[in-house]
């Protein structure tokens, strides 16, 4: 048990550390949660100390990774306000399809072209393909909230924007899920049943959230125990969840709508701040970092010297199908040309949920073989979002505060 408990504290420790060093230099916690990761695996590769080396297969990481996984989903589900994207739907749908539209079609012709030929070729490249199309929430809020521009025109559209696209990238997940526990794309025909289940979770779902909700708000309104309103957000996520695997999806996506159907509306503002703090807490205080560090033990920097022309068109294909595809719709909807950069650079960042549906197919064994790209292809992705991450608020802030100067 102290083992374990010595394991935690390690791990925790520096991710939380690194996080900590990442956001004073104005970049996501979670660039420095990954980079303890890879800190941790190479000092385990390069010294002779047990203790590292046990670090990595800690079954205690990967339990709370898997838990990591499934709170920040949740977590991502509560932070998302329907009726704000309502507000900005026709602007910020339109940007969100050229932003997740463009970089898929990059993506999968990309994958296409540079993997071998081997039988999960089809999947892999629609993987990559999903994961280039899957825009960072939290780091365009972040920079627009530093800039005073959240509340902007621009901000809100970036914002709503890419709460629509990750919602997009869910539901293409829940349609590779089953592809890849077939191991290739089905014909049509095959299709159809995968697309009937997805439909008939998302209507179960949809229905159980306009007869339940408010019934949910009632009981917890009566019931005595403390924190009983996260209670029945972890009961509501964990009975999506199991649907979803029942009808051959992936839990996550039960994660993530459990969080939707929870809203200050339904719950009263004062529950729902309690709520939503609560998952806050124990997401980005606990199981986040460690699901984040968990990425970091899993790359091989290797990648930048076995397939270094891999890595760098997956690094200029990700930014330039996010800053075509969101920013040129941007412009033909009124921004002026800075503004509609701004839109395509803000959706340029990659986050959690890419990292989420690229952690699902490596435990799924999809970038397992003897082929270098294949073997190095996670890795690669990897790299990938933490550059496309790092160069986006970089991106904007000279972008805006250039503008700034240049209305002085």
């Amino acid at each position: 048990m102290i083992e374990h408990v010595l394991h935690l504290v390690v791990l925790l420790l520096a991710a939380r550390a690194l996080g900590e060093v990442a956001t004073r230099l104005g970049q996501p916690a979670l660039v420095g949660e990954i980079v303890a990761g890879l800190v941790l695996a190479l000092a385990a590769a390069y010294t002779d100390a047990a203790f590292l080396a046990d670090l990595s297969q800690s079954a205690l990481l990967d339990l709370a990774a898997e838990f990591g996984i499934f709170f920040l989903l949740l977590l991502a589900g509560l932070e998302i306000a329907p009726g704000e994207i309502l507000r900005h739907s026709a602007r910020s749908l339109a940007v969100a399809t050229g932003g997740v539209v463009l970089p898929l079609l990059l993506g999968v012709t990309l994958a296409w072209l540079v993997i071998p030929d081997n039988p999960a070729k089809i999947i892999q490249s629609l993987l990559v393909g999903v994961a280039l199309s899957i825009s960072a929430v939290p780091v365009a809020v972040g920079v627009f909230m530093d800039l005073g521009m959240l509340h902007t025109p621009t901000g809100r559209t970036v914002v709503a924007a890419a709460i629509l696209d990750d919602i997009a990238g869910l539901i293409l997940l829940a349609l590779l899920t089953g592809a890849i526990a077939v191991g290739t794309v089905p014909d049509p025909t095959a299709l159809l049943p995968l697309l009937a289940k997805t439909s008939v979770f998302f209507l179960v779902v949809a229905g159980a959230g306009l007869l339940g909700t408010r019934r949910i708000a009632r009981l917890i309104a009566a019931v005595r125990i403390p924190a009983s309103e996260f209670s029945a957000l972890v009961l509501t996520a964990l009975a999506f969840s199991g649907l979803a695997e029942l009808l051959g999806l992936d839990f996550i996506v039960g994660a993530f709508v459990a969080g939707l159907l929870f809203d200050a509306k339904s719950l009263g503002a004062a529950r729902f701040a309690r709520l939503k703090a609560s998952v806050s807490d124990l997401t980005l205080g606990l199981l986040a970092p460690l699901f984040f560090l968990s990425i970091g033990f899993r790359v091989d920097l290797s990648a930048l010297a076995v397939i270094p022309g891999v890595v760098l068109l997956l690094i200029v294909v990700a930014l330039i199908g996010k800053i075509l595809g969101a920013g040129l719709p941007a412009l033909l909807l009124g921004h002026t040309r800075r503004e509609a950069l701004g839109v395509g650079i803000g959706m340029s960042g990659r986050g959690a949920v890419e990292l989420i549906i690229v952690s699902i197919a490596f435990e799924a064994g999809l970038f397992a073989g003897p082929l270098p790209v294949v073997a190095n292809l996670f890795s690669a992705l990897v790299i990938m979002a933490l550059v496309t991450t790092i160069l986006t608020p970089i991106g904007l802030r000279w972008l805006f505060r250039k503008r700034t100067r240049e209305t002085l």
